[in-house]
């Protein structure tokens, strides 16, 4: 079995880059192999993974600059040890550029022979003593191309980002979304108070703060064990989930006795703050297409201590109230989506999204929304919600929902002096990585008429 930390985040970016790989699946793949590893070369493991895809367009860039083969014409292997390399050289202070080099030659020797390895020793020695003498492009001439090299977005996305945002807060977004992180969680108010539970992590991570705008919230870095191995985890006492999606539970506002349906679960990260909301009272119905999925929520809700939610496999596009014994007082239609409101923590979502995959997920969305209203009572409230900042999967989706139904409206009755910075005009939800320094979401509440 492979133990060097580099040759280990070699494969699993070889693994993600084919088509249909998430970077979720490429890592539990390799996770033996990770687990393996000492705690030091486990964290240089998910950086260098990480950090290829934060920062890969800018390395692409180095690359294109000393490789006198064009960078399409490189093989894939080759490629990825040039940006593992570069990404040590350029963005790590604490690994020496001769065992970056090292390391990546022999890789490349075992993989693609002696003489590819002389390609990669090649570029990586001109580079490393080079790379700070190369100039952006022109910021004033080709803004986007600039946009694309310094924050590492694909060049239709910083366009596309350049002409709804402006120049200026793309900037702040794109550096936003090129910084690590906190861990954010949601405390378990079933089982313990936030002030508990920050006493006890406060012993094992630093930087430990409650969230600015939920009760619940936990943020903190560098614990001294993975999340899933601190005994609070394995306690219930907590689950991982961003202050803006924490958001999302309170604006959709359930409350205790009443009939839920969250009609695209996942893995149980919002059914889980609904139950805590309803102080586990009422009935919650978690429905996903993925079986996999709604057998760890279940065991998720066990280990939380929450015992109102039922989960049925379904598609919620073909579902219709036959599939229910009643209507539901509200409903959360968390669709899927590009995903891009959560490019921080996922930053290989950049690179395999396009231009129809906004206008396919919108289309869908539509679609989905439309069937989830059919289970809402008279009088119901209707939540939609994605984790993207983009138009077509935002009011888009709304606009076209409410020309269509006349039965629903937009509820604006929603009042928090907590949350109210976070609401438009419109009545919509809103947040933003650059200005609230949190993932991106959008939500819509929808009123059925009695």
């Amino acid at each position: 079995m492979i133990q060097d930390p580099r040759h280990i985040a070699l494969n699993v970016l070889l693994f993600w880059h084919k088509a249909s790989n998430t970077l979720d699946t490429a890592l539990e793949t390799y996770s033996k192999e990770i687990s393996q590893l000492d705690p030091k070369d486990k964290k240089l493991c998910n950086a260098l993974v990480f950090g290829v895809l934060r920062k890969r367009e800018a390395i692409d860039w180095i690359i294109d600059e000393f490789s006198n083969i064009d960078l399409k014409k490189i093989s894939i292997n080759l490629l990825y040890i040039l940006r593992i390399a570069l990404f040590q050289i350029v963005y790590m202070d604490r690994i020496p550029v001769f065992a970056a080099i090292n390391t990546s030659v022999d890789i490349a020797k075992k993989l693609e022979g002696r003489r590819k390895a002389g390609f990669i020793n090649a570029v990586l020695r001109k580079a490393s003593t080079n790379y700070t003498k190369i100039s952006l492009p022109d910021s004033n001439k080709n803004p986007s191309q600039f946009i694309s090299i310094k924050y590492s977005l694909p060049l239709w996305l910083s366009k596309k980002w350049i002409e709804v945002f402006g120049f200026e807060s793309t900037q702040k977004l794109g550096n936003q979304i090129n910084t690590i992180p906190y861990i954010t969680i949601r405390t378990n108010t079933l089982k313990t108070k936030r002030q508990n539970l920050l006493q006890k992590l406060s012993l094992k991570a630093k930087r430990i703060q409650k969230t600015d705008y939920t009760q619940e919230g936990l943020s903190f870095s560098s614990p001294d064990v993975p999340i899933h191995e601190l005994e609070e985890f394995k306690q219930g006492l907590f689950q991982v989930q961003d202050e803006a999606a924490q958001i999302i539970t309170h604006f959709f506002g359930p409350r205790p006795g009443e009939k839920i349906l969250d009609a695209c679960a996942g893995f149980g990260g919002k059914t889980g703050h609904i139950a805590q909301v309803m102080k586990n009272k009422g009935v919650i119905v978690a429905v996903d297409t993925e079986e996999k999925k709604l057998e760890s929520l279940k065991r998720d809700m066990q280990k939380l201590g929450i015992d109102i939610v039922i989960t049925k496999t379904i598609n919620i596009l073909k579902t219709t109230i036959k599939d229910f014994d009643f209507y539901f007082d509200r409903v959360l239609i968390d669709a899927p989506c590009t995903g891009f409101g959560v490019l921080r923590r996922n930053p290989d979502t950049k690179w395999k999204r396009s231009k129809n995959d906004i206008i396919r997920l919108g289309a869908k969305q539509k679609k989905m929304l439309n069937a989830a209203a059919n289970l809402v009572k008279p009088g119901g409230i209707l939540v939609y919600a994605v984790c993207s900042c983009e138009k077509e999967e935002n009011e888009n989706v709304i606009d076209t929902f409410l020309k269509k139904r006349a039965d629903f409206s937009i509820d604006k009755n929603f009042k928090s002096d907590r949350y109210e910075q976070f609401i438009t005009q419109e009545g919509f939800l809103r947040t933003y990585p650059h200005i609230n320094s949190m993932d991106g979401f959008f939500a819509a509440r929808l009123m059925r008429k009695k």
